[in-house]
């Protein structure tokens, strides 16, 4: 435990220095909550009393699909895990360092976006705040369970770049964030019942915000759970698996075979 607790400490200045990590952690999910906050709230009062909840429901769904993946490739591409793990170190490890990490950056941002809304937006407080943050740890922990299984899935950067995509952009445009996913046609809305950002929304609406839903909140947040709970079941399964997708982009460790001693 003393050496897992080392390597979140070490792992945590990393993402300090690291750009990406910034960027895809910070940057765009907080300048994205001024530019597009002010735009709902100037536009749509219905969407700016729920505003820290849908900005939430945003910057977590991009820094976990977007930026958890891309640190779990990089490792395997340059040959970091390989080194890791004859160091003695666990996959396992590298993996819940890689999911606290990004649930610690995260949640900073969620309570950024938290305090700062109902100031600078005029957003309604939640009438129950601890299960707005409830909630907001199984957004977390659902998200972050899904862009690990990018991440072990993916056998190159640009491919997990295109996964992540694939999940990033249903999860923004099909989920109720932008706009209510009512107005959707209905193969749309059939299709948004795959993300666990649509249940997100119905929990933050039903249970913090005490607004009528679609969907049962309670439900909703445990279906929700439930995703997150399958994307880290493969994730663990395939990096534990002889062909898991957690290999080290094509390194053996198996000694190489003796010479033969026997001539010709």
């Amino acid at each position: 435990m003393k050496a897992l607790g080392t390597h979140l400490w070490v792992q945590l200045q990393l993402d300090v220095r690291e750009k990406g990590t910034l960027l895809n952690f910070y940057l765009v999910p907080l300048v994205f909550f001024f530019v597009m906050g002010a735009v709902f709230a100037s536009v749509d009062p219905a969407l700016r009393a729920i505003l820290a909840a849908s900005m939430t429901v945003f910057a977590v769904t991009m820094g976990a699909i977007m930026g958890v993946p891309t640190p779990l490739v990089r490792m395997r591409e340059t040959g970091t895990l390989r080194t890791l793990r004859v160091s003695g170190i666990p996959r396992r490890s590298v993996l819940t360092v890689q999911a606290v990490s990004a649930f610690c950056h995260l949640l900073i941002v969620s309570v950024v976006i938290y305090v700062v809304a109902p100031f600078a937006f005029q957003a309604r407080v939640p009438l129950a705040p601890g299960l707005y943050f409830t909630v907001t740890a199984v957004l977390l922990f659902a998200s972050i369970g899904l862009g690990l299984l990018i991440g072990v899935a993916a056998r190159d950067q640009a491919f997990a770049t295109m996964l992540s995509m694939v999940v990033f952009l249903p999860s923004v445009l099909l989920t109720g964030i932008m706009f209510p996913a009512s107005m959707l046609p209905q193969p749309l809305q059939w299709l948004s019942l795959v993300f666990p950002a649509t249940y997100v929304v119905q929990s933050f609406d039903g249970l913090a915000y005490g607004l009528n839903t679609s969907l049962n909140p309670v439900l909703s947040l445990a279906i929700a759970a439930g995703i997150g709970l399958i994307g880290w079941a493969f994730a663990i399964w395939s990096l534990s698996g002889r062909q898991g997708g957690f290999r080290d982009a094509g390194v053996s460790l198996r000694p190489a075979s003796a010479p033969s001693l026997t001539p010709g």
